[in-house]
């Protein structure tokens, strides 16, 4: 059995992973872990998560009390916790998934770096239909995006911390890989005030509203047509199913820095 350590279980994802990893008939969950004073310290995740029973594995909020148990460590929370589980996964030597975003260049680079010592995964998105979305705005991309306005419209609920999302500015790194143009120098946020938009642009949208849950809109626009591609996650389970994915992909592999991509089989 893989044993698995999930960060943040009292979030939506920490929930839907919990859920999801208890079914799974190759995954045993050894507890979760979250911040000093949080008053679900203590209690059972089945409890947490709604399982309707308890599952013999509890909520700390010392991660070194419970990380030599597991061989996986799930964490899908902000940017500042995912680094310090990033230090503590190195230090115990055990692999991780995380599915957090906002990272800056250098911080993203702290994963890779982390990949000399455990196995370890970053994903903006863990999604399996959301890498299929990628290969497809890839392609069309590459036939028509030097022609094309290009517009990236993304919509979250009104907690979600940083814009635009990690999901987006992958999307258009993406495409301006495809264009071989550079991405910070095409990328556009926000429209505001007057002036008629320039060439070989990717304008982003982004909206933070109610309890939305996850879209992605892709926008290829010429003069007389457009084609909009778009992806949307219903809840958090999609995203939970490929952190899960990707832990049974992880759990054996040696010291590296992995894609979800090749967790999904994609990376062709």
């Amino acid at each position: 059995m893989i044993k698995v350590l999930v960060a943040g279980p009292n979030g939506k994802m920490g929930k839907a992973m919990i859920q999801l990893a208890y079914r799974h008939p190759m995954i045993t969950i050894v507890g979760g872990v979250g911040p000093k004073g949080r008053k679900y310290i203590g209690r059972d995740l089945g409890a947490i998560a709604g399982l309707g029973e308890d599952i013999g594995a509890s909520a700390y909020d010392d991660m070194n009390a419970i990380v030599h148990h597991c061989d996986v460590v799930l964490e899908c929370t902000n940017a500042e916790a995912s680094l310090d589980i990033l230090q503590k996964c190195v230090a115990a030597a055990k692999a991780l998934v995380s599915g957090s975003t906002g990272f800056t260049d250098e911080e993203r680079a702290q994963f890779q770096n982390a990949g000399e010592f455990i196995p370890v995964l970053l994903a903006s998105n863990t999604s399996k239909f959301a890498h299929l979305f990628f290969h497809l705005i890839k392609w069309i991309a590459g036939k028509v995006g030097k022609e094309a306005d290009i517009d990236i419209i993304e919509m979250h609920d009104r907690n979600k911390s940083d814009a635009p999302s990690g999901t987006s500015k992958e999307i258009g790194q993406i495409i301006a890989e495809e264009l071989g143009l550079e991405f910070d120098k095409i990328a556009r946020y926000q429209r505001k005030g007057k002036g008629t938009r320039p060439a070989h642009t990717i304008d982003y949208s982004s909206i933070r509203t109610g309890n939305y849950p996850t879209t992605h809109k892709v926008i290829f626009s010429l003069e007389n047509e457009k084609l909009e591609l778009s992806f949307d996650g219903y809840n958090m389970y999609p995203f939970a199913g490929g952190m899960i994915e990707a832990a049974v992909f992880l759990h054996d592999k040696k010291p590296g820095f992995y894609t979800i991509e090749q967790a999904f089989g994609l990376d062709v």
